[in-house]
């Protein structure tokens, strides 16, 4: 009794404090990114979250806030907490101390980031990365990876602080919200898409105090992102390659082998094509099922094809997941006067090359393979070891090791 009547107390007083001193309202989606930054925000979240406890308990409106014991909390560890970030998903997330115990369903930028210290658990996928990041392998293996449910016991006895997961994959939209424990957020950030990259990277580096880990990925992803666009801005566009995408054919082939898998620009995988200065030649089509005739292809006569394989990644060494995919294109009869095939132009890129904070290096790949004598001087092997070994402190070496993409 005595504790909740001194927490209301300091509650009150801070609440006239609140209210005395107006909030200076930052940006909308900014991310602190230094000390400053930090404590700035600190100082306006906290009123804010006071003024929405005083709306919820006082004047009875329907408004989210933390509880008088999570307030308390972070009064306790101001001007450090509280933090928050909107996820990609949309949903706030207000930390009101430090996370030491975080289920990580997807692991890879915990690896960036250097911390991995704080990961307990992790899905059952995320070990095919341990070659890379071998701390993976002291963690609690939740099970859970693609589209199958985790063992959801491991995760309650592993007591997690926070769960991270990604917007989309996985077992369906809300089913960690709906089971885990009050208090413990879900903060669901891909690291799988280009575009959010930089913004992801920021808000788990601000949410796991690892601003200065994050600043350094960014660094390293703007250089080489900003000298790519730089170059692709001199090429007229009436002179852009026209590209058709062939996108997992390979895994899903059936039938008689007449039809490919692509994508229209409304498709993320259209993204790696138009991103690297190519014009995909499916980009306006309505394409539900994802299929298209072969004859089409020959039709718009492609001068470049670009592949994107459900296959490859850092713990295989067998080029030939990637040179099937490649093979069935360049053998199949009825494209074989197209620019592409006669040219050997056709080229397949690992889906978990795209697909991840590799993004830069992939991208370089992209533009050299389209653009060979603009990005002559492009080393794309050279930036993914760059990744590997000074953003993830890693050994491994990637010019050994690894299926990324065919011709290597």
């Amino acid at each position: 009794m005595m504790k909740k009547k001194c927490l209301a107390a300091i509650i009150v007083l801070i609440s006239v404090f609140t209210l005395l001193t107006p909030v200076c309202a930052l940006p909308d989606g900014f991310v602190p990114q230094n000390s400053d930054e930090i404590h700035e925000y600190a100082d306006q979240v906290l009123k804010e979250e006071i003024l929405d406890y005083i709306s919820a308990t006082r004047l009875n409106e329907e408004t989210k806030c933390l509880t008088a014991d999570e307030l308390s909390t972070a009064i306790n560890n101001y001007p450090e907490y509280p933090r928050r970030i909107t996820d990609t998903v949309g949903a706030e997330i207000v930390l009101v101390e430090p996370l030491n115990r975080i289920v990580a369903y997807n692991f890879h930028a915990m690896g960036a980031l250097e911390a991995e210290d704080l990961v307990v658990g992790v899905a059952n996928s995320a070990f095919e990365d341990a070659c890379v990041v071998p701390e993976i392998n002291d963690k609690e293996n939740v099970g859970g990876g693609g589209p199958y449910e985790p063992d959801f016991e491991k995760i309650l006895a592993l007591e997690p602080d926070a769960l991270l997961t990604y917007t989309e994959l996985g077992p369906g939209a809300d089913f960690f919200e709906n089971r885990m424990p009050e208090g413990v957020p879900v903060i669901r950030l891909d690291f799988i898409r280009p575009w959010y990259l930089v913004e992801e990277m920021e808000k788990l580096g601000y949410l796991t105090d690892r601003t200065e880990q994050s600043t350094e990925y960014v660094e390293w992803h703007d250089g080489i992102m900003n000298e790519i666009d730089n170059r692709l801005s001199q090429i007229p566009e009436d002179e852009k390659l026209r590209v058709f995408v062939d996108v997992w054919s390979t895994t899903y082939q059936q039938g008689d082998g007449n039809e490919r898998r692509t994508v229209s620009d409304a498709d993320q995988y259209s993204y790696y094509c138009n991103n690297a200065g190519g014009v995909n030649v499916a980009g306006d089509l309505n394409i539900p099922q994802g299929t298209i005739d072969i004859e089409w292809i020959a039709m718009q006569n492609p001068d470049v094809i670009l592949g994107v394989a459900y296959d490859g990644s850092y713990n295989s060494d067998d080029i030939s997941e990637l040179k099937v995919q490649y093979d069935e294109i360049v053998n199949h009869p009825a494209l074989q006067d197209i620019s592409a095939v006669r040219n050997n132009r056709v080229y397949i890129l690992s889906y978990r090359h795209v697909n991840g904070l590799a993004y830069p290096a992939a991208r370089a790949q992209v533009v050299k393979w389209f653009y060979p004598e603009l990005f002559s001087d492009m080393a794309p092997e050279g930036i993914h070891q760059e990744l590997v070994t000074d953003i993830l402190g890693s050994s491994f070496d990637v010019s050994e090791h690894g299926v990324f993409n065919y011709p290597q």
